[in-house]
């Protein structure tokens, strides 16, 4: 299964035991996917632990019970897989802020957790990406080496470059905020004249020493939508094409469509290879922005 699959099973096994107890393991046999990589993936995609998710669906059915039948607590509690009346208490009244007595006797309104919808997931071959998310990034520095890539240039150009400053370059750079996250910083202010600049490159302190052959450059504070793409594959395999793919069906469904524009006219990948294994990697793709007036 590629990662799409996977999520669609994992959902799909989820809604299917509602009444069950489920565990990761559970979830990891079934889909065939390890526990670290499903785990990692999900957090990524979505932002929320996956045994988190799977408690909030259980405590969002259970709602209906409690609104519309007569059932004891504890008889519910037992239903969805709680061990003990009392679990199940303290995890609705985190969850929602108030007891389940309390939400039937007083018909409080709760906000729930509907299940995730696996067509608002876009994938390309074994790369997949959820929903955009918001950062506000202060004024930072990038030291890399900078290249041209014309139109044509194919679409591994860029991870050539990057592979190469990666394993060879980036060791010469003096003061690293962290040398194992990597930007991929892309100007495509000459998009129109057939080429765009791409700058391989680490986050410095300040640009007071660039090592010879390399460029720096100093980004403005902007607010940007980040689209965050996870792949069961190492960072190296990225590819411009797979790349390009996704931010196509993104811009089109989302950015056109959202009350903003883009706010300059570069974008970066980030990759924090730390998190990255053999099988596994995540790359964030900053758009700065600004709202349409």
């Amino acid at each position: 299964m590629n990662i799409k699959e996977v999520i669609e099973a994992c959902i799909f096994y989820i809604e299917n035991n509602i009444y069950n107890k489920i565990s990761l393991d559970d979830l990891s046999q079934y889909t065939g996917t390890s526990k670290f990589y499903l785990h990692r993936a999900f957090k990524a995609l979505t932002g929320e632990n996956l045994m988190d998710y799977i408690q909030s669906r259980k405590l969002t059915s259970s709602i209906n019970e409690l609104a519309n039948t007569n059932k004891r607590i504890i008889d519910i509690a037992l239903d969805y897989g709680f061990e003990y009346e009392q679990s199940y208490i303290r995890a609705f009244r985190k969850r929602f802020g108030h007891t389940p007595l309390k939400v039937r006797n007083d018909r409080i309104s709760v906000i729930i957790k509907e299940k995730i919808n696996i067509n608002h997931f876009l994938a390309v071959n074994n790369t997949v990406t959820y929903k955009p998310f918001f950062v506000f990034r202060q004024k930072f520095n990038l030291v890399g080496n900078k290249h041209i890539i014309f139109s044509k240039s194919g679409d591994r150009t860029a991870n050539e470059y990057g592979k190469n400053f990666f394993y060879n370059c980036r060791q010469t750079i003096e003061n690293p905020v962290n040398p194992h996250v990597y930007f991929g910083y892309t100007d495509w202010s000459k998009n129109d004249d057939g080429y765009i600049y791409y700058m391989p490159s680490l986050e410095v302190n300040d640009l007071s020493v660039i090592p010879d052959g390399m460029a720096g450059i100093s980004i403005p504070a902007h607010k940007y939508v980040v689209f965050r793409f996870v792949g069961f594959f190492r960072p190296d395999a990225i590819n411009g094409r797979q790349v390009g793919r996704l931010l196509v069906h993104m811009y089109s469904r989302w950015i056109f469509q959202s009350g903003f524009k883009f706010a300059d006219t570069f974008r970066f990948e980030y990759i924090d290879t730390s998190l990255s294994k053999d099988n596994y990697c995540e790359l964030d793709i900053y758009q700065p922005i600004v709202e349409i007036e």
